[in-house]
């Protein structure tokens, strides 16, 4: 009985010699970093901050620097790092970071951003190859190594000396040391824990306590921290001990396996176990145990294996777990107590809709998914209250004394009485004192004890004495989110789609603010989803989309808060003022500290310990202690605005990367513009093409990385701050080549600046062909240019002289040429008309009968030599056109065998004369692309040319090769000498050698030839033959514009003959007609021709022409081209694009024989186009069949009935013109009084003007014309027989049945009545 009474007394005293467990519900929030997040394995071993602020986690699987935003991962695969398991960390006072791995040690340099390999060699010959356990350092920046299998080693920078202890010891591993002044305290594994004073001087000695007891015999010391007071605390694998180094007394704290240990403050140790984390308060003597829960809970610890901890600059812990990556606590500058399913609150809701408070100091919580809760802020105890009545998505909360309004969306509403718990519930009917819908979105009671209620449908008002509701008729089905009685007592309501109704309880009336777009003081948006009064009596309206709005009682409007003034959202759900009156304000996007009268802003996030940026609907409210309760989609936050302290930690900022073209570089990369570590790097040079470069920066503060903000400027090119992205990086693209600084600024996570920046001095070089030696290069070559352009321009000034006096000689030539052609040119059109004088005249003889025979001859001889001599002129105006390119092709499809034999059968009577034998070797048909007229020439001349210098015989053959035409003609005269054999293409260049001296020509036969072969795209020259001359033409078989183009020659058959036989024994000139003419002896000759069969008039040019048109009516109009102040052509477009006279046919006289001057005037109108000199006969016959044939068309249209008006035009003009004119008559038709004066004005022409077009389109009258119409109507009615005659006489604007029958009869030979059978 006594043992046991003994030894129940030393269990007691052991129990009250450990620390007391917390009690009190306390809650860490951590954050959880790993794999997902870039760590590169969640087994973390070691935690280490270094100087500058990066946070590095030695993992089993890589070294991983982070700073706040990502990690950089180093491995033996990517990097210098020889070992992939990290075992320990230590910064040296140089900065260098030494890294323990399972194999040695490594050492990292960060200005290099490399490791090298520690393979120093200790004084015992070895080097530390094996699983190092701890690395550590002393007050004279010694480094100290624990290696197992190898002892204990320090080395001293000064002297590169690495000394071993305890290598051939035979004792256990070390697993822990540390030092104190002289004396080290070394950990043995399994072993005990000793100590040895200077530099292992003395023997190695066992721990021993104040009672002389070796507490750490067989026990594994894996941690040890100094504290306050001269105490050392100790983790071993059998728990915490804490050791008095004053007193030498040891007490244990806690009975765990304790791997690692850290201060948090002086008075707070934590203490990491294989069973979660441990927090010991040294004051209250008090430990707190932090596990894993049994849910998911991402603000918990995410593993109890904890392997390793690490307070940080900003006194944030960091911990590092066996399988859960590391967890982080920030410091609570800011502490939001947080309210969400959870181990101890598994059936809490998550979306808080409505917080009330109810009369005994606890709240009621509505939930949109579990229903409704009751929490005692005292306790933190949340309780359901389950009620089978009340539906599980609670909306509307309002305490009546001791009953509790629960309002649900489609679940109706509900009365709860708090004493007894029994619940009066309320639905949807049909009455008008019931419900209009079963959501109760708001309830509110005012200070008259009113019960008011928003529904989906409209406002309800509860009647306590009925137990009943009344409907107010002004929000009849409107949706009313939010209720509020503001200090006045008046009334105002939220609506979903209508905006704010406000209610006047004194005098009863209502008013309605709504959204106008011409008004900025007015409603921001008609989606109003809260109202608020603060303690200054200010309403403010929340709105789902346009942010919030602030009433103006004094000009009774508003004023606008929106995310252009820096608010974070537009959707605003609720706000609260705190004590100090500044406005807290929940949104879409984060929680907001607004001052208004301040207007300032503080933005708070996820990042600061918020549940969830998105809040939700009316969940706000304030207890009198002043602390604050919102609700969220993800549970409820309580905090105290006045335990809110600023973050006064100024954040490091660093370069954390380097890219060029995206591609991120090291010291270490192929062409690395790097001679360090960027991070360490002031200033750096870039060649001309690394211009376009980024940079990743980072603002180190842990506290709520993703609210630090960072600004760069890079002075020399930007004028102004900006802020860098969330991606943290900076970019610049094709930056001028020159010097520039890059500032970097940085704030923490409450917006406050570090004044010191970050600089980076930034040298782009210029490219190579702008630096110093191009330069230097480039003088050299300028003055060699120089002195080149010297020597050049004097020899360039004597070529010049030379080249001067040569041009001008040919100039002269060439002047003397030109006047020589052009004197010819003109010459021979002047010719043209005396030729025309004399051949016509001498046609008119030769066909006279009355003249002998002999005298014929002698006529037929001048003919011969006029036509020869118009032959001589044609040539040589042709070969003015080919200098001049005026002369234009006409390319057709012809046979060439036929061209060649009609030329042939031309030139044979004169070569039989000559007595030359003349053969043609030609196929029956060869087909090519060629202007006839043009081939005729050339063949015509090389024939003449041929004739005039053969002796005997000429040969031509005719052959195709290889898409081209081949003509050879060659004959038996004098050779031609090689040289002259190109000068005699020249125009008026002349072989005269031998016979040919008495050869006639002009010199330009063969030059045309030339000429006009070119323009086929062919070549015409001699052969170097010696035996003969042979020329030979080369003509393309087809050409890509090349036309089936057909000259339709004008008849001049018998009958026109006849016609115009008839015509002249008659005597009757019933047409005038028009010469133009400038030649007066040309104008003569025609007239005297012409006037014997009609009236002729005459003009000199186009401008005389147009006025004797104006004053008589003209049939048809002769005109040459060539005239002075208006020529043919002008004349001929002038007159058909006229209404007056595009009826009058026009023939064209002209010197100009080419097919293209043929066609131009053609399209310009011309009826016929004859050329100089021709023949009078032909001359008669084209006027007599112009005229002729639109004599019968006028026939035909007077005699038939149903030919109509359109068809006696001849141009576009005309056709147009009586168009319009048969519009207007058929028109008027049954108007008796219709006439010329009507027509006329209708028209918009003059009585005369109208009278001559019509007289010489139809060669009728107007009034004719008319009655004319008014017959052909009246035949066509008959003919379709659903009118009598005398209904069609009426019809046809005739007055009387027998005037009608007597002009239908006399028109179309044939009684109306007779016309109708």
């Amino acid at each position: 009985m006594i043992s046991k009474m003994v030894r129940l007394f030393l269990f007691l005293c052991i129990m009250a010699s450990l620390p007391s467990y917390a009690q009190n519900n306390i809650h860490y929030y951590f954050r959880t970093l790993d794999i997902r997040n870039g760590l590169s394995q969640n087994t973390v071993y070691q935690i280490l901050q270094d100087k500058n602020g990066f946070m590095w986690v030695g993992t089993k699987d890589g070294l991983n620097r982070y700073d706040g935003l990502s990690f950089r991962v180093y491995k033996k695969e990517n990097s210098t790092l020889g070992k992939n398991f990290i075992t320990a960390l230590y910064e040296d006072h140089k900065g260098n970071i030494w890294v323990g791995t399972d194999g040695g040690v490594y050492i990292y340099n960060p200005k290099l951003d490399s490791f090298s390999a520690f393979n120093q060699v200790s004084n015992s010959g070895i080097c530390i190859k094996d699983f190092v356990t701890m690395i550590g350092g002393d007050e004279h920046n010694n480094i100290w190594i624990s290696v197992e299998n190898q002892g204990l080693f320090s080395y001293r920078d000064v002297g590169k000396e690495l000394t071993n202890y305890l290598g051939n010891s035979g004792l256990a591993n070390v697993t822990r040391f540390w030092l104190s002044g002289k004396t080290c305290w070394l950990a043995l594994y399994a072993d005990n824990l000793y100590y040895s004073k200077d530099n292992f001087k003395t023997a190695l000695k066992p721990f021993r306590n104040s009672e002389g007891e070796e507490i750490f015999k067989g026990d594994i010391i894996n941690w040890q921290v100094n504290g306050p007071h001269n105490c050392v605390y100790v983790a071993s694998v059998n728990g915490l001990t804490e050791i008095n180094q004053t007193s030498g007394k040891t007490r244990r704290l806690l009975n765990a396996y304790v791997r690692t240990l850290q201060f948090k403050s002086d008075d707070e140790l934590w203490a990491g176990t294989e069973t979660g984390l441990y927090i010991y308060n040294l004051t209250r003597d008090v430990l707190t145990h932090v596990t894993v829960p049994n849910q998911d809970d991402s603000y918990a610890l995410s593993d109890n294996a904890i392997y390793s901890l690490c307070r940080d600059k900003e006194n944030g812990m960091w911990i590092g777990s066996y399988f859960g990556g590391v967890n982080y606590y920030p410091y609570q500058w800011t502490y939001f107590e947080k309210f969400y399913p959870r181990d101890d609150l598994k059936h809490f809701g998550r979306r808080v809709r409505e917080i009330c408070e109810s009369n005994d100091g606890t709240l009621w919580i509505g939930t949109e998914d579990k229903g409704l809760f009751n929490f005692n802020p005292m306790t933190g105890k949340i309780e359901p209250f389950e009620h089978p009545a009340i539906y599980k998505n609670v909306h509307g909360l309002c305490l009546d004394e001791d009953e509790l309004w629960v309002g649900t969306f489609s679940g109706g509403l509900n009365r709860v009485n708090l004493r007894t718990k029994q619940v009066k519930h309320y639905s949807k009917g049909d009455t008008e004192n019931s419900m209009m819908a079963n959501d109760a979105f708001t309830i509110c009671k005012t200070a008259s004890k009113d019960i008011w209620i928003g529904t989906t449908s409209g406002l309800l008002k509860y009647n306590r004495s009925t137990d009943d509701f009344m409907r107010i008729p002004q929000l009849r089905n409107m949706f009313t989110y939010d209720i509020l009685e503001d200090f006045n007592g008046n009334l105002w309501f939220a609506t979903f789609s209508n905006g704010v109704f406000c209610y006047n309880v004194r005098n009863r009336r209502w008013k309605n603010y709504q959204f106008d777009k011409n008004n900025p003081s007015s409603l921001p948006y008609n989606k109003v989803i809260g109202i608020y009064e603060d303690n200054k009596k200010r309403l403010w309206f929340m709105t789902l989309g346009e942010g919030f709005c602030r009433y103006n009682p004094q000009t009774d409007n508003f004023t606008r808060y929106n995310m252009s003034q820096g608010f974070p959202s537009n959707t605003i759900y609720e706000m609260i003022d705190d004590n100090k009156g500044n406005l807290w304000i929940t949104t879409n996007n984060g929680l907001v500290c607004f001052n208004p009268e301040a207007d300032t802003k503080r933005v708070y996030t996820t990042a600061n310990g918020l549940l969830s940026n998105q809040f939700n609907f009316q969940s706000a409210f304030r207890d009198k202690k002043g602390r604050i309760y919102l609700g969220s989609i993800n549970g409820f936050i309580v905090f105290d605005p006045e335990t809110f302290v600023e973050n006064s930690f100024l954040p490091p900022i660093v370069i954390t990367d380097f890219y060029l073209f995206n591609k991120r570089l090291s010291v270490e990369s192929p062409d690395s513009p790097l001679k360090g570590s960027i991070t360490y790097l002031d200033e750096i040079e870039l060649d001309a093409n690394q211009n376009s470069f980024s940079l990743q920066v980072a603002a180190l503060s842990y506290q709520a990385p993703e609210m630090n903000r960072l600004e760069y400027k890079l002075e020399g090119f930007d004028r102004e701050w900006y802020a860098v992205g969330r991606n943290s990086i900076i970019n610049y693209s094709n930056l001028p080549y020159g010097t520039y600084v890059l500032h970097i600024k940085g704030s923490n996570s409450d917006g406050k600046w570090n004044a010191v920046e970050k600089i980076l001095n930034i040298r782009i070089r210029p490219p190579f062909y702008l630096s110093p030696w191009a330069y230097a290069v480039y003088i050299i070559l300028t003055l060699c240019s120089l002195l080149s352009l010297i020597v050049f321009f004097r020899k360039r000034t004597r070529q010049k002289h030379v080249q001067t006096m040569e041009r001008f000689e040919r100039e002269k030539e060439r002047e003397l040429y030109t006047a020589k052609i052009d004197f010819f040119t003109n010459v021979a059109h002047e010719i043209r008309t005396p030729l025309t004088l004399i051949k016509s005249p001498l046609e008119n003889v030769l066909t006279s009968r009355s003249i002998s025979e002999d005298i014929k001859d002698d006529l037929e001889i001048m003919d011969l030599n006029t036509n020869r001599l118009l032959d001589l002129v044609n040539q040589l105006l042709d070969f003015r056109k080919t200098e001049t390119q005026g002369f234009q092709l006409n390319l057709i499809e012809c046979n060439i065998p036929d061209i060649l034999q009609k030329t042939y059968r031309r030139f044979k009577p004169m070569a039989r004369q000559k007595g030359l034998e003349l053969t043609v070797d030609s196929p029956e048909t060869l087909f090519a692309s060629v202007d006839e007229e043009a081939l005729t020439k050339i063949i015509s001349n090389l024939l003449t040319n041929a004739i005039k210098y053969s002796d005997k015989q000429i040969w031509i053959k005719l052959y195709a090769e290889n898409s081209e035409l081949y003509l050879s003609m060659c004959n038996d005269g004098n050779i031609v000498p090689l040289e002259m054999r190109d000068e005699i293409f020249k125009p008026f260049i002349q072989y005269k050698a031998g016979v040919l001296n008495t050869a006639s020509g002009t010199g330009i036969g063969l030059a045309l030839a030339r000429s006009l072969a070119e323009l086929h795209g062919g070549t015409l020259h001699m052969n170097n033959s010696l035996d003969n001359n042979c020329f030979l033409l080369m003509l393309p078989l087809e050409h890509v514009h090349s036309m089936n183009l057909k000259i339709n020659k004008t008849e001049s058959d018998e009958d026109n003959l006849k016609e115009y036989a008839l015509q002249v024994q008659t005597g009757m000139f019933r047409y005038t007609l028009l010469v133009v003419e400038d030649s007066l002896e040309m104008q003569a000759f025609i007239v005297k021709q012409l006037s014997s069969e009609y009236q002729v008039l005459t003009a000199e040019n186009g401008v005389e022409a147009l006025t004797i048109l104006e004053e008589n009516t003209i049939n048809l109009v002769i005109s040459d081209i060539m005239m002075p102040e208006m020529d043919g052509l002008e004349l001929c477009e002038r007159l058909k694009s006229e209404l007056d006279y595009s009826h009058i046919p026009i023939i064209l006289l002209t010197a100009k024989t080419t097919l293209q001057a043929k066609i131009e005037g053609m399209k310009l109108g011309a009826d016929a186009y004859i050329e100089k000199p021709f023949s009078v006969e032909y001359l008669k016959v084209c006027v007599s069949n112009l005229l002729n044939n639109r004599e019968k068309l006028r026939a035909s249209f007077l005699h038939s009935p149903f030919v109509q008006t359109n068809s006696m035009a001849m141009t576009k003009a005309d056709e147009a013109f009586l168009k319009t004119l048969n519009e207007i008559v058929i028109a008027n038709l049954q108007n008796p009084d219709f006439c010329l004066d009507d027509m006329s004005s209708l028209l918009n022409m003059s009585r005369s003007s109208l009278n001559r077009k019509i007289k010489g389109i139809l060669d009728m009258t107007p009034n004719d014309y008319i009655r004319l119409e008014r017959l052909k109507k009246a035949a066509q009615l008959l003919n379709e027989g659903e009118c009598k005659i005398n209904e069609v006489c009426y019809m046809t604007g005739f007055n009387t049945p027998s005037y009608f029958t007597k002009c239908f009869q006399k028109q179309f030979g044939v009684l109306p009545k007779d016309f109708v059978k």
